[in-house]
C-alpha cells in the first residue's frame, strides 16, 4: 500500500521556514493551516505527488540516514485533517488517515477578501479595550432575569468575534495580516464573522506566542464589555474557559506548545494527568526533561479547579436562581427560564463526574499500584507486531519468525523510565505504539531532551556497540508498547535487513558522538553524517595521509591511535578516538600540511570532499567550528588537546 499512495500538497499552499527549524503551511484560498516539527519540515517538500510513501522513505534515508516513520505518519494525518492534501479521500481512508474534527474546532462557511487596509486592524487593540472600560464605568450591572437565558448566545458570538479580531490584529502588527474575512460556525450552532487568523502559523516563535495571547486578551475584553448583562457575560466566560483549556486546540494549548517546543504536548498531557503527575508532586524534584510536561500538568490541574468552581459556585446556583425566577413569571418567560435551568442541570454534572473519576482512579493507582515498575510483559511478540514496524517489515518470514521467538512485548505506563543513562544494557527496543522521550544529561535534574520517538522508531541499539552502556535515558511519554530484542536477535536482524549495514552506521554515529567537532549537531544531522562516512581499517605503522600530497578526504578516528608528524618527521601530537584530521587541505585547497601515521591497528571514518563541504554549508555552526579549528592548526605547530587534528 505504501507504494500506491502518492501524497500531494495543495499547489496553493504557502510554506515558510521558521527560525526554530519548523515550517508553517498556509493556504490563502481555503484558510487551511498546519505547523510541522523539524523532522516533518524535511518531509514536506517530498509530498509533491510524484513519489509514493515508499519512495519518500527511501529518498529520506538516502539524504538523512534515517526515516522518522512516526513523524511521517503524523504528517499525513495532520495534513489530511487540515485538508491540505490533494489526494482523493479513498486513498487516505486506505491509509487510515480519514479526517476528523475536534469538538471546539471552528468551521469556515464562507470567505471573502478583507475590505480595509491591514494597518487599521492594529487600532482594534486600542478601540475595543477602550470600549470595554467605558462600558464597565458607565453602564450599571443588571440583576439576573429570564431574558439572560437568550442573551447567552450573543455572549458566545461577541467573545468569538473579539478573540479572532485581536489575534488578527496581532498578526497584522507582525507583518502577517489576514487576507480574508470568513463566516465561521462553532459546533454548527454559533455563527460569527471574523478575520481568517490561520496565517499565524507562518510566524516565528515569539510572534506566534503574542498572537495566541492576543486571542485570550480579546476574549477577556469581551468579558469586560459583557459585565453589565449576566447572560452575555456567561456566554463570554464559557469561551474564555474553553480557550484557556490545555486539553483542546485552544489559544492556551497553542502557547504552551510553542513555548515548550513540543508539537504534541497536548496528547502527552492527557496521559500525564493522574498517577504520573501525583508521583512527581510528591518527589519534590522534577527532571529537567519533564519540566515542561510537569508545568503543563499543574496548569491543567488549576484549569480543572477553575472549571469546578464555575460549575459548583456559579452554574448550579444560577440554575436554582432561574427556577426561582421562573416561578414568578408566566408564559414565554417561564418557559425560557425553565429551558435555561434544565440546560445547566444537564451540562454541569458531566465535567464533575469526569473529574471525580480521574481523581478516584489516580488515588487507587497511588495506594494500590498494580505494578511498581510500570512494566508489563506479555511474552513473545507475534509476527503482526513486527510487520507493523517499518524496520522489521523487510525481513523474510523465516527470519522474522526466528527473531520474534526471541522477543518480548513490554508495556510501560506514561511517565515510567524505560532505560537510564549510564546503566548497563544489551537489549534493543522498537516502539509498536505510544511515544517516548529521549534525554541526556549528567543527572536527572539536568537532563536535556534530544528526541521524541513514536510508533515504528527504535532505540537502545547503541548500548550493544558501546560496551553495553546506555547513552541516554528513555521515558514513556504515553502508555507505550515496546518490542524488546536480545543482542543475539538484534545482530541477526542488522545482518539481514535489505543489505543495509546498520551496525556500521551505528558505529559511525558512536564515533561522531565522541567528536567535539560534531557533538553539538542535532540528532537527525548526526544520523545523516553517520550514513555517509566510509569506514577504513588501517594497520599499525601505515601513513593515512602524507605531507605534500593532494587532499580529497576528511578523516575521523573511530578506534585506535594516530600520530601527526611534521615535514621533518617531528611528532606534533597524537590523535585518539573522536579526533579528526584532513580539513585544512579541503578548506584551503592546499597540499597536506602534515603526515598522519597509525601507531596501532585503527579504524578511521572517511568523508569525501563534496560531502564534507555540503555538511558545512548545511550547518553554519559546524562550519564556524571547522574553520576555527583549521585556522588554529595552520598557525600553531603544537596543537592543544581540546582541538587536536591535522590538515
Amino acid at each position: 500500500m505504501l507504494d500506491q499512495i502518492r501524497p500531494c500538497l495543495l499547489p496553493s499552499a504557502e510554506i515558510r521556514q521558521r527560525s526554530d527549524g519548523t515550517e508553517g503551511l498556509y493556504d490563502p484560498i481555503t484558510g487551511a493551516s498546519f505547523e510541522t516539527s523539524p523532522e516533518q519540515a524535511n518531509l514536506v517538500p517530498l509530498f509533491d505527488g510524484k513519489r509514493s510513501l515508499l519512495e519518500i522513505s527511501a529518498e529520506y534515508m538516502n539524504r538523512h540516514g534515517f526515516v522518522p516513520f512516526a513523524a511521517m505518519d503524523e504528517l499525513v494525518w495532520g495534513l489530511t485533517d487540515a485538508h491540505l492534501l490533494v489526494d482523493p479521500p479513498q486513498n487516505l481512508d486506505r491509509l487510515g488517515a480519514s479526517a476528523w474534527v475536534e469538538l471546539v474546532t471552528p468551521t469556515s462557511r464562507a470567505r471573502w477578501k478583507m475590505p480595509w487596509p491591514s494597518a487599521l486592524r492594529a487600532l482594534e487593540l486600542i478601540v475595543w479595550p477602550a470600549l470595554a472600560i467605558l462600558t464597565v464605568l458607565t453602564v450599571p450591572q443588571r440583576a439576573l432575569s429570564p431574558i439572560d437565558v437568550a442573551l447567552f448566545y450573543p455572549g458566545l458570538v461577541l467573545a468569538l468575534i473579539l478573540r479572532d479580531r485581536f489575534k488578527g490584529a496581532l498578526c497584522a502588527l507582525f507583518g502577517f495580516a489576514p487576507r480574508r474575512s470568513q463566516l465561521t460556525s462553532l459546533l454548527g450552532l454559533v455563527y460569527y464573522v471574523a478575520p481568517d487568523d490561520a496565517v499565524v502559523v507562518l510566524m516565528d516563535r515569539r510572534a506566534r506566542v503574542m498572537a495566541h495571547f492576543g486571542a485570550l486578551l480579546g476574549v477577556a475584553t469581551a468579558l469586560a464589555m459583557a459585565w453589565p448583562w449576566p447572560g452575555v457575560w456567561a456566554g463570554a466566560a464559557i469561551i474564555l474557559l474553553l480557550d484557556l483549556s490545555p486539553l483542546v486546540e485552544s489559544s492556551a494549548s497553542s502557547m504552551m506548545r510553542v513555548i515548550t517546543r513540543q508539537t504534541s504536548l497536548r496528547e502527552h498531557l492527557r496521559t500525564y494527568l493522574g498517577l504520573p503527575l501525583v508521583r512527581d508532586l510528591f518527589r519534590f524534584k522534577v527532571a529537567k526533561s519533564e519540566r515542561a510536561l510537569f508545568g503543563a500538568g499543574l496548569y491543567a490541574s488549576a484549569w480543572m479547579a477553575l472549571l469546578f468552581f464555575l460549575i459548583l459556585g456559579m452554574g448550579l446556583s444560577t440554575g436554582l436562581r432561574l427556577i426561582e425566577l421562573g416561578g414568578k413569571e408566566s408564559g414565554a418567560m417561564q418557559v425560557l427560564t425553565g429551558l435555561g435551568a434544565m440546560a445547566l442541570f444537564a451540562i454541569c454534572p458531566v465535567p464533575i463526574l469526569l473529574g471525580v473519576t480521574q481523581v478516584i482512579e489516580s488515588a487507587f493507582a497511588v495506594l494500590w499500584p498494580r505494578d511498581t515498575g510500570g512494566r508489563q510483559t506479555s511474552g513473545a511478540a507475534d509476527l503482526t507486531a513486527f510487520r507493523s514496524i517499518p524496520l522489521f517489515s523487510k525481513l523474510a518470514d523465516a527470519d522474522l519468525a526466528a527473531i520474534a521467538a526471541q522477543s518480548k512485548q513490554v508495556t510501560y505506563g506514561a511517565g515510567e523510565l524505560i532505560v537510564a543513562e549510564g546503566s548497563a544494557g544489551d537489549t534493543f527496543f522498537s516502539i509498536r505504539s505510544g511515544a517516548v522521550i529521549v534525554a541526556r544529561g549528567a543527572s536527572s535534574d539536568r537532563a536535556r531532551v534530544v528526541a521524541r520517538l513514536g510508533a515504528g522508531d527504535c532505540f537502545g541499539e547503541t548500548a550493544m556497540l558501546k560496551d553495553g552502556v546506555r547513552t541516554a535515558s528513555v521515558r514513556a511519554a504515553t502508555r507505550t508498547v515496546l518490542i524488546e530484542l536480545a543482542s543475539e536477535a538484534f545482530e541477526k536482524m542488522v545482518a539481514t535487513v535489505g543489505g543495509v549495514d546498520f551496525a556500521a552506521v551505528l558505529r559511525a554515529a558512536n564515533a561522531i558522538g565522541k567528536s567535539k567537532l560534531f557533538r553539538g549537531l542535532p540528532p537527525e544531522r548526526l544520523s545523516s553524517l553517520a550514513s555517509r562516512f566510509v569506514p577504513r581499517t588501517v594497520p599499525a605503522g601505515t601513513d593515512v595521509v602524507k605531507f605534500g600530497d593532494e587532499g580529497h578526504e576528511f578523516f575521523l578516528v573511530a578506534r585506535g591511535e594516530v600520530e601527526v608528524l611534521s615535514s621533518e618527521g617531528k611528532l606534533l601530537t597524537t590523535l585518539k578516538d573522536g579526533d579528526h584530521f584532513g580539513e585544512i587541505a579541503l578548506l584551503r585547497s592546499v597540499p597536506r600540511t602534515a603526515t598522519v601515521r597509525t601507531t596501532v591497528d585503527s579504524l578511521v571514518l572517511v568523508l569525501g570532499r563534496d560531502v564534507f563541504l555540503s555538511a558545512l554549508n548545511a550547518d553554519l555552526t559546524l562550519s564556524a567550528r571547522v574553520e576555527q579549528s583549521a585556522a588554529s592548526r595552520a598557525t600553531v605547530p603544537s596543537l592543544s588537546p581540546s582541538g587536536r587534528g591535522s590538515g
